[in-house]
């Protein structure tokens, strides 16, 4: 039989079957020593009974995240805040470029809008905001009312969840949670139910779960965080993926161009002509010398 795990709870594997049952099965040891299993893994696997099974493979992923360890994703929807926690690109930009490196498509979800329009950051921010739209990102921006005009972006994003494997992820406090909600609230019992049936504590159950909705929508559910680290990513990679460089490093004169320090810059021209955003190419330069400084300490 073939499906997908969708939680993992010490060595106990839940998979989603294609049948739509979801089975508990353990991984044989020879299986283990070749590849961990991670949320996310396709897998064959054998019944046994009542719903029990051995994994007797894991089919090789086409992708895999390490914050948080997830394998097999078609999108990301970042959650950002736009006040309280004021707009800050670095984090943001960065998660983009390390999520595009990894042949993954970033969703930018955007929240708490009307707590920004009532300050004198509004302009300023939304200009940013708005340039990730120009740039060719699909970007969704709620209010965190349940007003006509939050509905109906709840409704739009929900239309581009049909069919993938999405992950939400964001900062602490960018309002994640409050969003899933929308999504999972009839579908928290069933994670529970699991964790119930299990009778272990919290500390043993990872904190990645893919809940499947109607739809064929698969949505995984991750820790918030305050700051990540640039783990196995290079500036090479991004050089390669990003979608705001690769648009005209083209017409760079040198084929390695890494965009900060040589002359007849196709990235560097376009910071000049405002068709790249200042503060994403800051931002790049700033990521630049993340990774550089991380290889100093290897």
């Amino acid at each position: 039989m073939n499906g997908k795990i969708i939680q993992i709870d010490s060595n106990i594997s839940f998979v989603l079957a294609k049948d739509g049952k979801v089975y508990e099965v353990f991984i044989k040891g020879n299986v283990k020593k070749e590849t961990k299993p991670l949320v996310g893994d396709d897998v064959e696997f054998e019944f046994i009974e009542d719903l029990k099974g051995n994994i007797t493979k894991i089919i090789p992923r086409k992708n895999e995240i390490y914050r948080p360890r997830i394998a097999n994703v078609d999108q990301v929807i970042i959650v950002t805040s736009l006040f309280e926690p004021l707009f800050a690109s670095y984090i943001l930009n960065k998660y983009i470029f390390m999520i595009e490196a990894k042949k993954i498509k970033p969703i930018l979800l955007f929240t708490k809008n009307e707590l920004l329009n009532k300050t004198k950051f509004y302009e300023e921010v939304m200009q940013k905001v708005n340039s990730y739209k120009d740039i060719g990102y699909e970007v969704f921006i709620l209010d965190n009312i349940e007003n006509e005009k939050y509905n109906e972006e709840i409704k739009n994003l929900r239309l581009k969840l049909v069919d993938k494997v999405s992950f939400f992820t964001g900062q602490t406090g960018a309002g994640k949670s409050t969003t899933l909600n929308n999504y999972l609230v009839d579908y928290q019992i069933k994670t529970n139910e699991i964790s119930l049936k299990l009778n272990r504590g919290k500390h043993t159950t990872t904190n990645v779960k893919i809940y499947n909705l109607p739809d064929n929508i698969l949505i995984a559910d991750t820790p918030g965080f305050s700051s990540f680290e640039l783990v196995n990513l290079e500036v090479e990679n991004i050089l390669r993926t990003s979608k705001v460089l690769n648009k005209f490093n083209n017409n760079c004169k040198f084929i390695d161009c890494i965009h900060i320090h040589e002359k007849k810059c196709g990235v560097k021209d376009a910071v000049e002509a405002d068709d790249i955003p200042l503060f994403i190419y800051e931002d790049y330069k700033k990521i630049y010398e993340e990774i550089s400084n991380r290889k100093v300490k290897y």
